[in-house]
C-alpha cells in the first residue's frame, strides 16, 4: 500500500488524466472514438512546442511571456517569406533565424542585464505583438498553399498527424537533453541556485541564453505548425491562449513555478491533460467562460497538488 502510494506521488498526473479520459467518455461516448483522439492529437501540438520551450526556462527558475504571440510572429515571418519568394525552404529558415535572433536578445537581457526575465519577455509580447500587425496590416491574410502545408498540417501515419509524431519526437530528444546530458543538470542547477551554479564552474550566461533561445525556436516551430494548420497568416491570432495552455501543461505536470524542478514525461502528461480538457469541455459544448473558470480551477488545484507532493517529498528526505 506504501509503495503504490509512493507511486500515485510520483505518477499522479498520469492517474488523474486516465481517470479523466473515462469520466469523459461516460458522459459522452464519443470521446474515445478514433477520430477524436486523432483530432485531440493534432490540436495539441502547437500547446505542445509552447509547453517544452516554457519547461526549461521554468525549470531555469525564469519565465517566458513572449512564446505565444512570438509563435504568430514568426508565422506571419513564413507567409510573407512564402508570398514574397514562393519558397518554402526560405520561409523555414527565415522561421529559424529570426526565432533564434529573438530568443538571443531575451536570453541577453537576462542574463547579462540581469532583467527579470517576467519584464524581459512580457516586453517581447508586445513587441511580436505589434511587429505582426505592422508587417500584414490587420485583416488581411496570406494564404498558404502547395505540399508542405498539407503534409505539416494534414498528413497522417499510422493513423497519427505528422506533426503530432515530430512533437513526440521532440518531446523523446528533450527527455534524453534534461536527463542525460551536462546542459539538462546545468538547467536544474540553475534553477536550484545560480549562485551555486556559478560556484560549481557552470555559464550560467550562456546556459540561459541558450534557453530562451531554444524556446523561441519551439515558438517558431509552433508559428509554422499553427499557420500550416489553418492554410493562412494573419495578425490578431491567439497567441496568448497558446502561451497560457503551455504554462498550465507544465504546472499540471509537477514543473515547480519557482524553478530547480520538473519532468519533461510529466511535461508531455500535463500537455494530453490540457488536450483532453479543451476537447471535451468543447464536445460537450460547454461555453467558452465555463471553459475558462474550469481551466483556471484546474490550475490552482494542480498548484495545490504539486506543493503538497513537494512537501511529502521534502519531509521523506529528511
Amino acid at each position: 500500500m506504501q509503495d503504490f502510494g509512493k507511486l500515485f506521488r510520483e505518477n499522479n498526473i498520469i492517474f488523474v488524466t486516465l481517470a479523466l479520459c473515462l469520466v469523459f467518455f461516460l458522459i459522452s461516448p464519443r470521446f474515445l472514438s478514433v477520430d477524436n483522439m486523432s483530432a485531440i492529437s493534432r490540436q495539441i501540438v502547437p500547446i505542445g512546442l509552447i509547453a517544452l520551450g516554457q519547461f526549461f526556462v521554468v525549470v531555469s527558475g525564469n519565465i517566458d511571456l513572449s512564446m505565444g504571440m512570438g509563435s504568430v510572429l514568426f508565422a506571419i515571418v513564413l507567409g510573407v517569406i512564402f508570398g514574397v519568394t514562393g519558397g518554402v525552404a526560405l520561409g523555414i529558415v527565415a522561421v529559424i533565424v529570426f526565432s533564434l535572433a529573438f530568443g538571443f536578445v531575451n536570453g541577453l537581457l537576462v542574463a547579462k542585464l540581469k532583467l527579470p526575465s517576467f519584464i524581459v519577455t512580457l516586453a517581447g509580447l508586445f513587441i511580436a505583438q505589434g511587429l505582426s500587425g505592422l508587417i500584414i496590416p490587420r485583416g488581411q491574410q496570406i494564404f498558404l498553399m502547395g505540399g508542405f502545408f498539407r503534409f505539416v498540417g494534414a498528413e497522417k501515419y499510422f493513423g497519427f498527424y505528422a506533426s503530432f509524431l515530430f512533437l513526440v519526437a521532440l518531446f523523446a530528444l528533450a527527455y534524453v537533453v534534461y536527463n542525460h546530458t551536462r546542459w539538462g543538470a546545468y538547467v536544474i542547477a540553475i534553477g536550484n541556485s545560480e549562485e551555486n551554479a556559478k560556484l560549481a564552474g557552470i555559464n550560467v550566461d550562456r546556459v540561459k541564453i541558450g534557453i530562451f533561445m531554444f524556446s523561441a525556436l519551439c515558438s517558431g516551430f509552433a508559428g509554422v505548425i499553427l499557420s500550416s494548420r489553418m492554410g493562412f497568416v494573419q495578425p490578431g491570432l491567439d497567441g496568448n491562449g497558446l502561451l497560457l495552455d503551455g504554462i498550465a501543461a507544465i504546472i499540471i505536470g509537477g514543473t515547480l513555478i519557482l524553478g530547480g524542478r520538473g519532468t519533461v514525461t510529466g511535461a508531455f502528461w500535463g500537455l494530453l491533460f490540457i488536450g483532453v480538457t479543451n476537447n471535451a469541455l468543447n464536445l460537450l459544448n460547454v461555453t467558452d467562460v465555463w471553459h475558462q473558470v474550469f481551466k483556471g480551477s484546474i490550475i490552482l488545484a494542480a498548484l495545490g497538488a504539486n506543493y503538497v507532493l513537494w512537501q511529502s517529498r521534502q519531509a521523506e528526505a529528511q
